[in-house]
């Protein structure tokens, strides 16, 4: 399949996962953990490491801008933290202009408030749920991993996995939201392996080798 191809099936992909989870996941599972909210502590726990890529990110940028060239650093691990770097902050940037941009409300206003479906391009505080924005902040870097550390792809799946049932029934998110959130953070991986290929022609050294 071409670039392009490839994005447009799975933007399709996207579409209809989320359309599924609309009109008929989203709601009885969030009423689901609404009802059930014992076990709320061990689902804000297993969120807990989509807090880390974007301190991480700012840690990999400053190491890769003071450190000297080659120094105590070889190359491919050099771009291979630069790039995870991309790939998050890149996610974050795209999950804040399409919060905005659909509107959607956070599972606490539909269960408060009564709201649900798209508000496209609202302010209130009572949207910004569409797409997961944890979620993509950790599905960027996994995604890129789960490309140059094929060894570990087990690994890097689990971690998206647990950040995302965890976010889920914390109440934080629909699950829509969630799935939508990991396509952004798919796209954004995808976007850093083209631009370091093509743009700064820097090519990995034997696909999926990063990591072994």
């Amino acid at each position: 399949m071409s670039r392009l191809s490839r994005v447009l099936a799975a933007s399709a992909l996207c579409a209809v996962l989320v359309g599924i989870c609309i009109a008929f996941i989203d709601r009885p599972v969030e009423a689901f953990v609404y009802a059930h909210r014992k076990f709320r502590l061990v689902y804000q726990l297993m969120a807990v490491p989509s807090l880390l890529p974007l301190p991480f990110s700012l840690v990999f940028l400053t190491i890769y801008a003071v450190a000297p060239a080659k120094a105590w650093l070889a190359e491919t691990p050099r771009r291979t933290m630069v790039a995870l770097s991309l790939a998050t902050l890149g996610a974050t940037t795209a999950k804040d202009e399409l919060k905005w941009l659909f509107g959607r409300p956070w599972p606490g206003s539909w269960v408060k408030e009564g709201v649900y479906g798209f508000h496209p391009l609202t302010d209130s505080i009572l949207y910004g749920g569409f797409p997961s924005g944890h979620t993509s902040y950790i599905a960027a870097p996994m995604c890129l991993l789960f490309w140059l550390a094929p060894r570990y792809r087990v690994l890097w799946i689990a971690v998206v996995a647990v950040v995302m049932v965890g976010l889920v029934g914390a109440g934080y998110h629909f699950v829509g939201d969630v799935v939508a959130g990991f396509f952004v953070g798919l796209a954004s991986a995808g976007a850093v392996v083209s631009l370091q290929s093509s743009i700064f022609n820097f090519q990995w050294s034997g696909r999926g080798h990063a990591g072994d």
